[in-house]
């Protein structure tokens, strides 16, 4: 059994590995799964408490089965949202007697079916919640969080895994959250993890149940261990399937863009799956969802809403013409484009909408979290609206729901950055040259002139110290002592001469383009204004005023000489758009930020120079969790294989 225990108190690391706080193994947790599934079994709760979380997670004996579906047969109807999955969990917040179905269908056509039922009394008592019950891979990263309902106090927490093939496990120094790496299983297995609050109202505690299914073993080159230039990730995919299931792509979609058997003799071909643009610039929004890969339904779901109501001027729609597929899956973390397949990858944190949903996506850090943490500046950076954050972070913990509007800015400024990466290697001029059916995606979207190649030759960034900080804020490089030496008005000096908007330009060539069109299209569509400052790092903050702006600009997208950087994006990305943005730019000047205030104190700069004095103005209330406008994770672009 393996446990951590944390008590409430001043936040430290940002994780603590169990095996460091006497962790160990005792009966109920075996390292391996010694018995194979012989037979459709259903483990989980079969009693409840109103207010529990609580689940249902299926074991299927080895075959080749294409699809998974629950079914509720009794009791108060409850949104499952993982149906499609081998596992389901919800809150059970009505009392009464339940039942389910589970099937599982064979790839020619036979079924496996079981039913479960499930007993939930009433009570007024306050219940703890761990969640979700679901199912993953074998490998999967996944986060269960811990919360407790009817109690105003929560002094410490605990985890521990009580049943199942041992799982590595860590946990959140400051929050409830326990977060997982399934083991390697030979065969379907459930694991149980309990998650105990000590609260005002006595002890609470909750179970979850989790089934790790065992995957395809790892063959391709471009999923593997280390960190080599054909590397996607370690880990076996989560399932995922087409959102669409009478997709007329829906046989080939996974194994050409979600398999981790792609190797250089079985990449799809142009013939196979082409670009959605190929022979239109706007695709239509069936032939689009025709395209989609999800894990949950809600995903797709979401997905299709945006682009049917939130996509007025068919931005959206018109750069998807780039892509192959999308992909959105609870194990992207972060979002990428890969060139290999052509497709987009989307972690479904830019889509939920209820706490359910959110229960549902990884938690787990950033693996870039803690890069460049012994350098002395940080640049922070968030979007604005009328001197307030136009979208901002909510607490899981408080369990809130988001509006459509929040979710569509964040999407929408997501997809604006990712999509500006498909168009880069297959930009409209590109496909309208015509393309070889027989060919790659790969081959054909690396064949020149790639727009991010022309960017640099044209319009090339200068400074070399920001690309070596670059290198160490992105990608984990270690800095050196002249690099750890710099202060924030050292790197101010090195930025705000040089050409690029934001300090993420410098992680690639292919980022300097894409941060240049993401900022210009926020600006053009949705009035909304970007910030960047460069900042102290301070070493215990507590609120984003503890960061204090030495420089920082609003609206940098419309300096002199970066203007004809973000307008040749524009006209090679989205050349729909060109005039309207350049009348934008045109007339946009960029405001300075206040020099020695709060990054916080800066949402409304009112200075007399550029490192003028303090403006003098109200104080503004703190948001709940500035850190995530301070290090929102960004994207990644995978690197392309070695010929």
């Amino acid at each position: 059994m393996q446990l951590f225990t944390r008590t409430i108190g001043p936040v430290g690391a940002c994780l603590l590995m169990l095996s460091g706080c006497g962790g160990g193994g005792s009966s109920g947790v075996s390292d391996v799964v010694t018995q194979p599934v012989t037979e459709l079994t259903i483990s989980g709760d079969s009693q409840a408490l109103t207010g529990d979380a609580v689940g249902l997670v299926a074991t299927l004996p080895q075959g080749s089965y294409r699809q998974y579906s629950w079914t509720q047969l009794s009791g108060p109807t409850v949104e499952l949202l993982s149906a499609g999955t081998a596992g389901i969990g919800f809150d059970a917040s009505q009392a009464g007697s339940y039942q389910f179905r589970f099937t599982a269908t064979r790839s020619d056509g036979s079924t496996l079916s079981k039913d479960a039922s499930l007993t939930v009394t009433d009570t007024s008592a306050p219940q703890a919640q761990l969640r979700v019950d679901r199912a993953v891979s074998e490998g999967a990263e996944f986060s269960l969080r811990l919360n407790a309902t009817g109690i105003s106090n929560v002094s410490s927490w605990s985890f521990r895994q009580l049943s199942g093939p041992s799982a590595t496990l860590e946990t959140s120094s400051s929050e409830p959250v326990l977060f997982v790496t399934a083991p390697q299983v030979s065969g379907d297995a459930v694991m149980t993890f309990e998650g105990t609050a000590q609260t005002d109202a006595g002890t609470l505690t909750d179970t979850a149940y989790i089934v790790v299914r065992n995957r395809a073993e790892v063959t391709s080159p471009y999923f593997c261990n280390g960190s080599g230039d054909n590397c996607a990730t370690t880990s076996p995919l989560a399932y995922v399937r087409p959102y669409r299931s009478d997709s007329p792509y829906a046989s080939v979609l996974a194994n050409c863009v979600y398999s981790n058997q792609l190797t250089a003799n079985n990449l799809c071909t142009i013939n196979t799956l082409p670009p959605l643009g190929l022979n239109t610039d706007t695709p239509s929004v069936d032939a689009i969802l025709d395209r989609v890969l999800v894990s949950n339904t809600w995903m797709g779901e979401r997905f299709a809403y945006f682009l049917e109501n939130l996509d007025p001027n068919d931005d959206f729609k018109t750069l998807l013409g780039a892509t192959t597929a999308i992909v959105i899956s609870s194990d992207v973390r972060p979002s990428f484009y890969w060139a290999l397949t052509g497709t987009i990858y989307l972690d479904p944190d830019s889509l939920w909408l209820t706490p359910a949903e959110r229960d549902l996506i990884n938690e787990q850090p950033d693996y870039r979290a803690g890069f460049g943490d012994d350098l002395q500046f940080v640049m922070p950076w968030r979007y604005v609206k009328d001197d307030a954050y136009a979208f901002s972070s909510t607490d899981p913990q408080a369990r809130q729901t988001r509006t459509i509007e929040a979710m569509g800015l964040d999407l929408g400024s997501l997809l604006y950055h990712e999509l500006s990466h498909a168009n880069d290697f297959m930009s409209q001029a590109k496909r309208q040259t015509g393309l070889s059916g027989s060919d790659t995606f790969l081959t054909a979207a690396t064949n020149p002139p790639l727009l991010s190649d022309q960017l640099t030759n044209g319009y090339p960034l200068q400074s070399n110290e920001m690309y070596g900080l670059g290198q160490v804020r992105f990608f984990g490089d270690n800095a050196d002592v002249t690099q750890q030496g710099y202060l924030p008005s050292d790197v101010a000096g090195f930025f705000f001469p040089d050409r690029a908007n934001d300090f993420y330009n410098y992680a690639s060539t292919r980022e300097d383009l894409a941060m240049l069109f993401e900022e210009t299209m926020m600006k053009l569509r949705y009035g909304i204004d970007r910030d960047i400052a460069v900042t102290n790092n301070p070493a215990s903050p507590t609120s984003s005023n503890d960061y204090l702006v030495y420089r920082g600009q609003r609206n940098r997208i419309g300096a002199a000489n970066i203007r004809p950087r973000a307008l040749f994006a524009v006209q090679n990305i989205l050349p729909q758009v060109y005039d309207d943005a350049a009348a934008l730019l045109t007339g946009l000047t960029p405001t300075e930020l206040c020099s020695n205030e709060g990054w916080l104190d800066n949402l409304t700069p009112a200075c007399a120079t550029s490192l003028g004095v303090l403006s003098k103005r109200a104080r503004v209330s703190d948001t709940p969790v500035p850190y995530r406008l301070l290090q929102r994770a960004h994207d990644r672009v995978l690197p392309l294989p070695k010929p």
